[in-house]
């Protein structure tokens, strides 16, 4: 309420910033801010405008902050002050939701997408032929198939490229080996 001063008809103090939102945009458009940026207010006395846009192309990325009282750019952050983590993550996040290349990128995630989603029925439709008869379980290895080392190897170089991945690999080992194994072994003692 202090700005309000008591809804007197004198001006404000100095809650109120002296460089207006007019001049906020014309130092964006002065710094070649890519358009559709958003503008943050100051909070309190002692907070700056920002100025940030996350562009489709990350090199286009900026963001301002300036003194509310005098209008000077106190930060001029781009994609050239990124470091090298910065630029592959924006980069990799920008790929990943089609914004990069247009269409033909956003075709290509489409196409990695069902790939992912038709893997994913296929692998449920394949286990579910191939699954002990009358049971839960795995389908019995067929060593002779020459490439199942091979498999294993990628599995492992996967995991340990992608932790989660690896976790959750080691984690289903886990259960299999705690719970769908013994089940398994009980069943076959009870058939017996």
């Amino acid at each position: 309420h202090a700005a309000h001063n008591g809804h007197a008809q004198a001006p404000a103090t100095n809650a109120s910033p002296k460089v207006s939102l007019q001049a906020v945009v014309e130092t964006a458009t002065a710094h070649k801010v890519t358009p559709g940026y958003s503008v943050t207010l100051p909070k309190g006395e002692k907070g700056v405008y920002t100025v940030a846009v996350f562009a489709d192309d990350p090199r286009n990325d900026a963001t301002l902050h300036i003194d509310q009282y005098s209008g000077k750019v106190l930060a001029d952050i781009r994609w050239a002050d990124y470091g090298l983590v910065a630029r592959t993550v924006e980069s990799g996040v920008m790929l990943h939701e089609g914004k990069m290349f247009g269409l033909a990128n956003q075709l290509l995630m489409l196409a990695v997408c069902l790939m992912i989603l038709l893997s994913a029925i296929s692998g449920l439709v394949i286990w579910w032929m191939r699954r002990p008869q009358g049971r839960l379980g795995v389908p019995p290895l067929r060593h002779d198939l020459p490439r199942w080392k091979t498999g294993l190897v990628i599995m492992g170089l996967v995991g340990i490229a992608f932790p989660l991945v690896g976790g959750s690999l080691l984690l289903i080992a886990l259960i299999d080996w705690l719970i769908l194994s013994r089940m398994n072994s009980s069943t076959r003692l009870q058939a017996q």
